[in-house]
């Protein structure tokens, strides 16, 4: 089934997911993971650049991917048209089963927690109390985007999207624009200087690799109109994604880079480690506590893009998992008339609020860092051997150099393999867990094609969602680019 071109996004929608999905919590709260590895002022500045231009050249080589296999679901559907079925179904799993809801949880927690920090000088909440408030201000925000999600893009979520892209650039704005009042007019300058911008560096290779881990984390969102291609609108595709996609990373760099020197004109490395919210530091040392108490409230609030990016990006990666039966079939059902992935979208928030009763989840997320990492890697290697052996792709995509994606392949090795010595418990999970879902596809697909029982269920759960969410099955595009 055709998707409605009306419910579709367009370049200014797509570019606000991407903004709003990289820019988060993470510039107004803790930039602190880069100084804490870098150590001091300049080589900070240097792998923010760094990440800044290696996730460019990440971001061109999904653009070719994007447009040269057209469908939802980013690295699922490159690894997948390779016939690499394992390994897309273990990403696939583990991804869903502990990212997905670990990092919506995480946002929208987090966005509870700072509201309630915003109201104390109004009303002081105990500790139990303000932490059943926040989860009630989190589960409030994330039942809100929900309802937005499952109506049509263009006229609900997207329209979220672009206001808080416009606010996330306000904000930041104001943040650029104090540090570069206290540069020029107050000689706010002595942390550049010759003496003291590299002091303290540590040129440790295990250092700078979890640096660039941070910045990379910071940068997290630019694929995510690669989750949902298909929501793109169909007129001028080929140019909408490219254009959003480097236009939205290219406003996040400069903000963060901005920002960053913003932040090192008032605040010492050391300062910065010591926060534990570095806008609210900078505003008091700038423009006093009056001011920085309206900080918290105005990072929760940012946090809702980055959340409705996430529900976007997520619920289309489960789409595309049950097109390729990967997944039940009732996940790529889709509403008659506006297109949302109900079911997706309550699977979603339902497994979210879940992961919020489990107590500390940062250790899971801290596992999956080597599924990330492959995410990207086995999809750049697609790209390759694509390039390579010239094979069938999607007519006139977008396309680039082979040498972007050897280049981006061999650094993202690097990356991964370097610190393993520094978490090898960690690493040694993380690669266990991607192992174990490779088996568990095995096991599933030969279970599958023993048991009846199995695809009767399947089918009456889908017919069950069908009837309560009023959605028909997506079988995806009408021409598929499939080995």
């Amino acid at each position: 089934m055709a998707k409605k071109e009306d419910n579709k996004i367009g370049l200014i929608g797509a570019t606000a997911y991407i903004v709003g999905s990289i820019i988060g919590s993470g510039i107004f709260i803790a930039p602190k993971g880069i100084v804490q590895h870098a150590g001091s002022v300049g080589l900070s500045l240097i792998i923010w650049v760094f990440c800044a231009l290696l996730n460019m050249i990440t971001a061109i080589n999904f653009i070719e991917l994007g447009t040269s296999i057209p469908e939802s679901g980013a690295d699922l559907a490159y690894i997948d048209y390779m016939g690499w079925t394992p390994i897309a179904f273990s990403l696939l799993w583990v991804s869903l089963l502990i990212e997905s809801s670990s990092s919506a949880a995480v946002l929208y927690l987090t966005f509870g927690k700072y509201l309630v920090q915003a109201l104390d000088p109004i009303y002081c909440f105990s500790d139990d109390t303000a932490d059943n408030v926040s989860k009630l201000f989190g589960f409030g925000l994330l039942l809100f985007l929900t309802l937005a999600n499952m109506f049509s893009l263009q006229k609900f979520a997207s329209r979220v999207q672009i206001i808080s892209m416009c606010s996330k650039i306000f904000a930041t704005g104001i943040i650029i624009g104090i540090g570069f009042f206290f540069i020029v007019f107050r000689g706010a300058t002595s942390h550049y200087s010759s003496s003291d911008i590299m002091k303290g560096s540590n040129w440790e290779p295990w250092a700078i690799v979890l640096a660039i881990y941070q910045g990379n984390w910071a940068f997290g969102g630019f694929t995510t109109l690669n989750y949902g291609s298909e929501e793109i609108q169909i007129k001028d595709f080929k140019k909408t994604l490219p254009r959003a996609c480097l236009g939205g990373l290219c406003i996040s760099a400069v903000i963060y880079v901005l920002v960053n020197v913003a932040y090192f004109a008032i605040l010492t490395p050391q300062e910065i480690i010591d926060s534990s919210a570095v806008a609210t530091t900078f505003i008091q040392k700038t423009v006093g506590n009056g001011p920085a108490f309206a900080v918290p409230a105005v990072v929760g609030l940012l946090l809702i893009g980055t959340l409705n990016g996430d529900i976007f990006g997520w619920t289309r990666y489960m789409v595309a998992g049950s097109r390729r039966k990967m997944m039940p079939t009732c996940f790529s059902l889709i509403h008659v008339d506006n297109d949302s992935p109900r079911v997706s979208v309550f699977f979603h928030t339902f497994t979210s609020i879940i992961f919020s009763f489990l107590g500390d989840i940062d250790q899971l997320v801290d596992y999956l860092t080597v599924t990330g990492m492959l995410t990207t890697i086995f999809p750049l290697a697609v790209l390759v051997i694509i390039k390579w052996k010239k094979m069938p792709i999607a007519a006139d995509p977008v396309q680039y150099s082979i040498f972007w994606p050897i280049l981006n392949l061999v650094i993202m090795i690097a990356l991964l393999v370097i610190p393993i010595q520094q978490d090898l418990i960690s690493s040694i999970i993380g690669f266990g867990m991607f192992l174990a879902g490779v088996v568990v596809y095995f096991i599933v697909k030969f279970i599958v094609a023993h048991s009846k029982l199995l695809l009767l269920i399947d089918k009456k759960l889908t017919h069950l969602c069908q009837i309560l969410t009023w959605t028909i099955v997506d079988s995806g595009p009408e021409e598929k680019t499939r080995l």
